[in-house]
């Protein structure tokens, strides 16, 4: 009771007033003079933030006598900045003009104001921005999974394959952006998130439910890549610690007359031979337990990120982007069944060119891009440790596409965006030990029309969204069928057209909060391998009809510039889902008679005190219950959607020191479908320091899993346990 008392005072004494000077001011446009509402306006380098009245006026209280610069930006205009002099009230007065946005912000679709201010949006929403990661010994996986809403499964260690699921979906369900591409391929199982390495990342956003842009069921993960800028910078980073890890990254930016370009090089090693408790494949029997170590777990990697952009004049942008990822790493078996010499290897690369011209139309600002991705990766088990029988396989993926956006502001007040595009996907697998492979080659031709409008309400008192898409989605094989002899033979075409609808409000009730809901249907397409099967035991259903699902979710947000709170209910219903049931003639065939509902709460708070002190946490309840016509089934969990999920964080500077503590907890999951296999309760403490040497470099401790704890992901692959890493960053 004294400590809660002790930090009430401490937030009563940090918003107790001790100076009495004033800003006060007013924004109008450029050229009809006509107040601007709803404009953000904030002070450089402190908490104190705001925005503009219906007749475009703006006050700051409590301020200290002295010089501040002000920050003002607003959707439809350029970003000014202002520095006033102040003693005890200060009048300003402040003139925007119009702007058209660079597209690159609109990547998804419809960002009502762009990415800094992307909490305004009706969609809820996490913006991780790179300020926040860099410098820790950390990966993409496990920055997303400190994300509100967000559960990523992963197979244990640094590069292990990983996948993530938003409020209860499923991987697949997930659609995952890198720069405006879609990464889901056509063959499925969802985006491996150990594949895009974190120092190529400039922010992440995470939409959840039915306000994202996008088609997922569950929501939409948009990376963005580090910018090109035209300051001259160079840096490097390197570390070592547990399992012996070793990564080294170094980046080279600049530019030279209208041109800018980035090079990022990254490479990763690690062993990846924690120790785990091997129950001999005994579940119930303590007696035979054992302390093992994870074998044939080693992993390496090398990525490459080139941005080249130049600039003709002030409005025609031509832009290249080529990314190159390179991964070998062994392939463990679950518990005492440890492999020896299984390995997969990747090799991917991401090429496109994009023009943007920002006078091609009056006030309309468009985009074109080519994009042609290539992946290969390689399966090989020569000993048959863990697939069934020998294989050494071979799977080749490319993707060929066109996209094409525009993005106008209409009277200050309906800010549009507007896409269509055409892509061609096609997978060729290759058997290197048997006459044919066990997948069929296949081909996807992928036509996509989005729209989002975003409008301002009367009297400046929310934002209005609408979104629409249609995709028509032609899916076929080639090669013999070996199931034609059967009546279940699946036919060698399917085609499919959907049209998914969005809506969503906020509301600004009072000074800093706003009432925020949104509803939406989408769909998923059935992949490849449900669509066709494969050559042994799956039998494929061309007549498999789209999973759907109906969502919406409704809440609150409160945000005055140092505390951050945000709640929000949750309502995702899936129908015709996708799963696989035993034939008589002893093979699986998929059809759908899936049905599930996820619903929950999110809670998120954040809170600054001064410039020394950052508390953050967030924390899900969710039931994702199967609701399927399968009598085993219905009513139980679904697997790895755990109930409860609790994450905190605590980071304090002081001088040149910065130390960090997290603690993350999850509750409540299981392995399988009936619910016979619980996980353990997880407790998981992260605790780390950096020292800022004003010699230009820091130096860097992080102890992750600081108890040594025992825990187990996805289908029981063993998590490492206490591991301390040392890192040195240079620029």
């Amino acid at each position: 009771m004294k400590m809660m008392r002790f930090f009430i005072f401490l937030i009563l004494c940090a918003n107790t007033p001790l100076w009495g000077a004033q800003i006060v001011g007013r924004v109008i446009d450029a050229e009809s003079e006509i107040p601007i509402a709803n404009a953000r306006v904030r002070i450089l380098n402190t908490d104190f933030v705001t925005q503009t009245d219906g007749d475009g006026r703006f006050v700051f209280f409590d301020l200290m006598p002295g010089a501040y610069t002000l920050v003002m930006t607003h959707v439809a205009y350029d970003e000014v900045r202002r520095t006033v002099q102040v003693a005890e009230t200060a009048e300003v007065f402040i003139v925007l003009s119009l702007r058209t946005l660079p597209l690159d912000e609109f990547s998804v679709i419809a960002d009502p104001i762009g990415a800094s201010d992307i909490h305004r949006n009706p969609a809820y929403a996490t913006v991780i921005t790179r300020e926040s990661f860099e410098g820790r010994e950390t990966t993409l996986p496990d920055v997303l999974a400190e994300a509100t809403g967000v559960h990523v499964k992963r197979l244990g260690g640094l590069g292990a394959f990983s996948t993530l699921s938003l409020r209860g979906s499923s991987a697949d369900q997930v659609e995952v952006y890198l720069d405006g591409i879609l990464l889901n391929t056509a063959f499925g199982g969802g985006v491996d998130l150990s594949n895009l390495p974190l120092a190529h990342v400039g922010q992440i956003e995470v939409y959840r439910g039915a306000g994202a842009g996008g088609n997922g069921l569950g929501g939409t993960v948009h990376v963005r890549t580090r910018r090109t800028q035209r300051r001259w910078f160079h840096g490097i980073r390197g570390s070592w610690g547990a399992f012996d890890t070793r990564l080294l990254s170094g980046v080279f930016a600049g530019g030279f007359g209208q041109s800018e370009f980035l090079v990022v090089a990254d490479y990763a090693h690690s062993d990846n031979d924690f120790g785990f408790l091997d129950d001999n494949g005994t579940e119930y029997n303590d007696s035979d337990d054992v302390w093992s170590r994870r074998q044939n777990n080693d992993h390496r990697s090398f990525n490459l990120l080139g941005k080249w952009r130049r600039a003709f004049g002030e409005d025609r942008i031509l832009s290249v982007h080529e990314t190159v990822y390179w991964k070998y790493q062994g392939v463990p078996g679950i518990s005492n069944n440890q492999s020896q010499n299984a390995h997969f290897d990747v090799f991917q690369t991401m090429t496109e060119v994009a023009y943007e011209d920002r006078v091609l139309l009056r006030g309309i600002n468009t985009r074109q891009s080519l994009y042609v991705t290539h992946v290969k990766e390689r399966f090989r088990d020569l000993d048959g440790e863990v697939g069934i029988g020998r294989q050494d396989n071979d799977y080749l993926t490319r993707t060929y596409g066109w996209l094409s956006r525009l993005q106008t502001v209409l009277f200050s007040r309906c800010d549009i965006a507007a896409a269509i595009g055409l892509h061609r996907e096609t997978y060729l697998p290759t058997a290197r030990l048997r006459s044919t492979s066990n997948l069929f080659d296949s081909q996807r031709w992928v036509f996509v029309a989005r729209m989002g409008v975003d409008i301002s309400l009367p009297g400046e008192i929310g934002i209005w969204s609408l979104g629409a898409e249609q995709r028509r989605i032609y899916s076929s094989f080639t090669g013999a069928n070996p199931f034609n002899f059967s009546p279940l033979a699946p036919d060698s075409a399917n085609a499919r057209s959907l049209t998914s609808l969005r809506s969503g409000v906020r509301l600004d009730l009072v000074s800093h909060l706003m009432f925020k809901a949104n509803a939406g249907r989408v769909f998923r397409v059935p992949s490849f391998y449900e669509l066709f099967g494969d050559r042994g035991g799956v039998v494929g259903n061309v007549n498999l009809r789209p999973e759907y699902g109906l969502t919406w979710d409704a809440g609150l947000r409160y945000a005055d510039g140092t505390t951050t709170l945000e709640g929000a209910f949750f309502d995702h219903r899936y129908e015709d889902l996708i799963q696989f049931v035993h034939t008589s003639q002893a093979t699986s065939r998929p059809v759908n008679i899936g049905k599930a509902r996820v619903y929950g709460i999110e809670l998120t708070a954040q809170r600054r005190f001064g410039s020394r002190v950052d508390l953050s946490g967030n924390y899900t309840y969710q039931k994702a219950t199967d609701k399927s016509n399968i009598p085993h089934l219905v009513g139980n969990i679904l697997p790895n959607r755990p109930p409860h999920a609790l994450f905190v964080r605590a980071t304090m500077r002081l001088g040149h020191f910065t130390a960090f503590y997290d603690y993350a907890f999850e509750d409540g999951n299981f392995l399988d479908q009936a619910n016979r296999r619980p996980l353990l309760s997880r407790h998981v403490h992260n605790a780390g320091v950096k020292v800022d040497t004003r010699l230009r470099f820091h130096i860097g401790l992080e102890v992750k899993n600081l108890t040594g704890a025992q825990i187990a992901d996805t289908w029981g692959y063993p998590l490492p346990g206490r591991a301390v890493f040392v890192s040195v960053n240079a620029d």
